[in-house]
């Protein structure tokens, strides 16, 4: 035999604010932050998303290197590049099938995690 239950619940907006934990004051201030950056980060999303970086187009994964590198400068970050290289790849017999990587991008920052927003 088989039993289904189904369970229904109506809950109004206060006794939401009783069950999930309200947010705190550091918690508010990130959440504000990121609201007022909304515009600011669709534009990166659509800028980095609109260049052909798949995995065979050296020259877009480095814009799109680039445009990282830019952005995490600007937020205090020191970058390097560490170099690529060819990859050999499994082929079928008789093909030379190599892929060339382009460089990698590593950002590094010293500090305890200040406040930024």
């Amino acid at each position: 035999m088989f039993t289904f239950f189904l369970s229904l619940s109506f809950a109004t907006e206060d006794s939401a604010k009783n069950i999930e934990p309200s947010l705190s004051v550091d918690e508010l201030a990130l959440t504000s932050w990121l609201d007022s950056q909304e515009e600011n980060m669709l534009t990166l999303l659509q800028r980095i998303t609109n260049i052909n970086s798949g995995t065979l187009n050296k020259k877009g994964v480095r814009e799109v290197s680039n445009i990282f590198s830019q952005e995490l400068r600007s937020l205090g970050f020191m970058m390097s590049r560490l170099p690529g290289n060819f990859i050999e790849m499994p082929s079928c017999p008789g093909s030379n099938y190599n892929i060339d990587v382009t460089d990698h991008l590593l950002a590094q920052k010293e500090g305890a995690g200040n406040d930024y927003f």
